[in-house]
């Protein structure tokens, strides 16, 4: 079997991730599988020698690289750039084409293949438009079906989108620190109110909300021990000047940047509990997903895809987005960690029994080949 993985392969997000993990993934099944990367190489952070050591005999990269600088004749590069992928398409006659993301070279080069080709496109996002001139707008006319990396994704994308059939709801592929790092074993434990350490991990823009949680310190200070922030982002220095200008540095930090692999779980797993009170479009941020692979509970307004994180999981707290109840969410998480009535060790367990590597390799592996 041969599929074709087209989407974004450079920079660093959940397209990223999902495609890399999900190329290896089929590559270890003996599908053939070849990933077209969209977008230039010269503005991308991905060092390009740490994603080929995700090829192998069964799986190859091809990077289609773009000026922007020459916005004059962009319409026109684009749909060379569509041609172009549809004559890659033809050489190598894949049985799936697999598209992740938006933009109009992932949806016109599928027409120009002829019918043979079963086309799959995947909702990274939150299924909600932007705009009449959203890319997805065509998806129904251009693909076979429509998978939604959740169930409230997939509703959402049916209904916004006119995609009248059924949608399939199935988890990106996160970078699997089962694999990628050691995972310490986590234990259920109470955490006294006053003392818990809580984390916000995420690029540090508006609708994220950091500078707003940081803000709302007043609200926090009796109830947590410390708040940290890591990320980089527009919003980065306003944090560190408001931490500054109101004196709060010894228990309000901004560290930027956060590492990656084991250093990264480390970090991650030195926090009793992450928030994340972003208001912006979201799919399924794997930032969550991560936290309950080493056993921290979180706070998360219940935008996009976050509020299946929630389902038959009583170990973390999804707060209603129409609401202004996010720092009474993490006043209630608080008070359930002092008594006991959070379990971490439980919460690891439910992200090994539903997105663990070996389970999400099997639920695409099923759906995608029919192993």
């Amino acid at each position: 079997m041969k599929v074709l993985l087209a989407g974004y392969l450079l920079g660093e997000g959940g397209i990223q991730s999902h495609m890399k993990w999900l190329a290896k993934a089929l590559g270890e099944e003996d599908v053939k599988v070849l990933a077209i990367s969209l977008g230039g190489i010269q503005d991308q952070s991905t060092n390009l020698e740490d994603l080929q050591k995700f090829q192998s005999s069964n799986v190859r990269f091809i990077y289609l690289t773009s000026d922007r600088t020459q916005t004059a004749n962009s319409s026109i590069s684009k749909l060379q750039q569509a041609f172009e992928i549809g004559s890659i398409i033809k050489e190598f006659s894949p049985d799936v084409y697999f598209a992740v993301g938006t933009g109009f070279n992932l949806f016109i080069p599928p027409l120009l293949t002829g019918t043979k080709t079963r086309r799959i496109f995947f909702e990274v996002m939150s299924g909600v438009p932007c705009g009449w001139s959203d890319s997805r707008w065509i998806a129904k006319w251009c693909f076979d079906e429509i998978v939604g990396q959740s169930q409230t994704v997939a509703k959402t994308f049916g209904r916004c989108f006119g995609w009248k059939k059924t949608i399939l709801a199935i988890p990106a592929m996160p970078e699997p620190l089962e694999i990628t790092a050691s995972l310490p074993s986590a234990i259920s434990k109470k955490i006294p109110i006053g003392t818990a350490k809580a984390a916000m991990f995420s690029r540090l823009v508006p609708h994220k909300q950091a500078f707003w949680l940081v803000k709302q310190w007043d609200l926090l200070k009796d109830v947590l021990g410390e708040l940290h922030i890591h990320g980089g982002g527009p919003e980065e220095s306003l944090i560190r000047e408001y931490i500054t200008a109101n004196g709060i540095g010894d228990r309000v930090k901004c560290f930027g940047r956060y590492p990656e692999g084991q250093d990264y779980v480390d970090l991650l797993s030195s926090y009793d509990l992450t928030l994340l009170p972003t208001i912006g479009a979201e799919g399924a941020p794997l930032v969550l997903l991560e936290s309950m692979a080493c056993g921290v509970p979180f706070v998360a307004f219940g935008v996009g895809g976050i509020p299946d994180y929630g389902v038959d999981n009583p170990n973390v707290l999804i707060v209603d987005p129409q609401s202004d109840l996010f720092i009474s969410g993490v006043r209630q998480l608080l008070l359930k960690l002092s008594d006991g009535e959070i379990s971490q060790l439980q919460l690891q367990q439910y992200y090994f029994k539903h997105y663990a590597y070996s389970v999400l390799k099997k639920a695409w592996l099923s759906y995608l080949a029919g192993y």
